[in-house]
């Protein structure tokens, strides 16, 4: 089941997002670090503030994944067409549960609640050595559209 992320979740969304912070700090140790979500933020997002919205996915009374994301608009600049879009900032799976279609549902999640925001487009970003999320996101429609590249300096 996918619901709206609630106050009461707090505890296990913060679990799967130091899982994720873990794994990130594992792929990228000089610029990620692991460490738990803000909690100030996490509260911002189930009170629907900036343009946030979260969901969980629970299966049997357990959160094994949530997704947030944000409505956002171009930036106002006279070489960008004015568009509205949702901004998938982060979405998490249990490692146990990974591959079972959770995180395409909640992308879905996503994308009708963009449909319902009459948005442009949907946009995330991913870590370049994140090969099983890149492959998810390609599986549901996404294409490359911008590529950032770092140098690190010391």
């Amino acid at each position: 089941m996918i619901r709206l992320i609630a106050k009461e979740d707090i505890q296990r969304v913060n679990e799967l997002y130091f899982a994720l912070f873990k794994l990130t700090a594992e792929t990228e140790p000089y610029y990620h670090k692991p460490t738990y979500q803000n909690e100030d933020f996490l509260k911002s997002v189930i009170e629907q503030q900036n343009g946030f919205i979260g969901y969980v996915y629970e299966k049997d009374d357990l959160i094994i994944g949530f997704v947030i994301a944000q409505l956002q608009t171009s930036p106002p600049y006279d070489c960008f067409k004015q568009l509205n879009s949702v901004y998938l900032m982060d979405i998490v799976v249990d490692e146990h549960y990974r591959g079972h279609g959770v995180g395409a549902k909640l992308i879905n999640k996503i994308k009708d609640w963009g449909h319902e925001h009459q948005v442009d487009y949907l946009e995330l970003s991913v870590l370049a050595k994140n090969e099983k999320a890149y492959q998810l996101y390609l599986r549901e429609g996404f294409v490359p559209y911008n590529i950032s590249m770092r140098s690190k300096l010391k």
